[in-house]
């Protein structure tokens, strides 16, 4: 108790002590600003005396040598206004010129002045507003979506709630935006097996019981057709001939779609896991709230802590390539289940609701400034200067040589699903649309053609003539021997 007790003022002390070294550094920004913009403006004005002065010079030094010369007949008059022109004297275009920097050295970029070679922050002190000023920083966006709450309120808001700063407030906007963050997890997890099960899995069910009744009622036991159990059947015939596995190009086509689009979201989610590993670490000393400083209208992250960046791979990049991968697989499975062609648009159409779960959750359930705030948030870099004509070029033949590298990614993936991955009527034998027909085509002919009179005539059993051959409202059966 002794011991305890003796330990209190100890602490007061050096909490005080902090505070005071706090408000002198503070202080002490403060001065180094005032005292920069002073000299800025003696600069200003001292450079703007020598301008009037030297031109001044330069006027009476020109009217003087015309009146002391006084050229010989033949000779040519020298031309004084000329020479003022062709004088290396500072000019006010010169005077505007940024200044060289000492030694005629190349100025140091941002990165080079604030972050270790390794990409740590150099001390605390860089990492003040003071220090910042006038470096120049690059900036991204965060994600405006679920996932850009959920770095937002995990970086600022944690911040400020450890700095004990308007501590209401954000503690408010970090518990809903965090469970909203969660809801809005669990609810793509929890859609995306529901529509595995119930779903895909009925649609499974359904083409692989009606495939195998066409194996068992229209093949003998050796595997061969047989023609005329095939248009006496009275099985799901239709229901096979419309499945969209019989149109590999159309199938291939919208898979190649929808893998793209997968393809686009793991894009995504690697940049995010880019942006976050490229923000420079902070010092051993630092917490959490000195990666975080409001300027310029915005709130910029200028670091992570070890902690931070932990928290955001596991609840950010992790989950979101995780449900990226997950409905893929889900969404080539159930495309290709489909025993309707006009369900494979509506399919691939309700796929895109599930994707847009998490910015639904954000438009509907969390007011307009939340996402005002996640389009001010922003990761801060510092800059490595302006890049020359030749790193332009190399990132530009990069992007383009990543860009290919998915496109043919998607074309790859998608001829070996159709071929060999898919598993929904497994070592298919695409044995089902050479027997349908023009019987089956039929049916997605027009009666009648566009701009045709009497087309439907009243009370009489004279057909059109274009409905006696090949269009009928009745179904036309398979004819023998096709």
């Amino acid at each position: 108790m002794a011991l305890v007790a003796d330990s209190t003022p100890l602490m007061a002390l050096e909490a005080l002590e902090g505070r005071l070294r706090k408000d002198a550094q503070d202080r002490e920004d403060r001065l180094r600003i005032e005292l920069k913009a002073e000299l800025k403006a003696e600069l200003g004005m001292e450079r703007d005396r020598r301008v009037k002065a030297e031109r001044a010079v330069q006027h009476l030094s020109a009217k003087l040598r015309k009146f002391e010369q006084t050229p010989s007949e033949g000779e040519d008059q020298s031309d004084f206004e000329a020479e003022d022109r062709c004088s290396p004297l500072l000019m006010e275009e010169v005077s505007l010129m940024a200044a060289p920097a000492e030694g005629g050295v190349k100025r140091q970029s941002s990165r080079h002045v604030l972050l270790e070679d390794s990409g740590v922050w150099k001390s605390l002190e860089h990492m003040s507003e003071g220090q910042l000023d006038g470096l120049d920083f690059d900036y991204k966006s965060l994600p405006l979506d679920m996932w850009g709450v959920a770095i937002m309120t995990l970086t600022v808001d944690m911040a400020e709630i450890m700095r004990g700063k308007h501590l209401l407030s954000h503690l408010t906007r970090f518990l809903y935006a965090l469970g909203c963050v969660v809801m809005n997890l669990g609810l793509q997890t929890s859609i995306l097996l529901w529509v595995s099960k119930y779903v895909v899995g009925e649609s499974l069910w359904t083409i692989q019981g009606n495939y195998a009744a066409f194996h068992t009622d229209v093949f003998d036991k050796h595997g061969n057709f047989e023609q005329g159990k095939w248009i006496n059947w009275e099985g799901p015939r239709d229901e096979l001939c419309g499945a969209v596995l019989t149109k590999r190009v159309f199938l291939g086509c919208i898979l190649f779609l929808w893998i793209g689009r997968m393809l686009g979201e793991f894009k995504a989610t690697k940049r995010l896991y880019d942006d976050i590993s490229s923000l420079p670490s902070v010092p051993a000393d630092a917490y959490l709230h000195h990666t975080i400083l409001p300027r310029n209208d915005q709130v910029e992250i200028i670091g992570m802590t070890c902690g931070t960046r932990f928290v955001l791979y596991v609840l950010v990049v992790i989950p979101k390539m995780a449900i990226c991968c997950l409905l893929m697989v889900i969404g080539c499975t159930w495309l290709t289940a489909t025993e309707s062609f006009a369900d494979l648009i509506l399919n691939a159409l309700a796929l895109e609701f599930v994707i847009g779960i998490d910015e639904q959750i954000l438009e509907f359930f969390l007011p307009k400034r939340a996402t005002t705030t996640v389009e001010k948030t922003k990761f801060s870099y510092p800059s490595k200067g302006p890049p020359t004509d030749e790193e332009e070029l190399h990132a530009m033949v990069a992007d383009y040589r990543r860009n290919i590298i998915y496109f043919c990614l998607c074309v790859c993936f998608t001829c070996a699903y159709l071929g060999y991955m898919q598993s929904v009527l497994p070592h298919f034998n695409f044995d089902i649309g050479e027997h349908c027909g023009g019987w089956f085509e039929n049916r997605f002919q027009p009666k009648c053609p566009p701009m045709q009179k009497n087309c439907f005539p009243y009370g009489s059993s004279e057909m059109p003539h274009n409905w006696k051959t090949t269009h009928n409202y009745k179904e036309v059966l398979p004819p023998k021997g096709n």
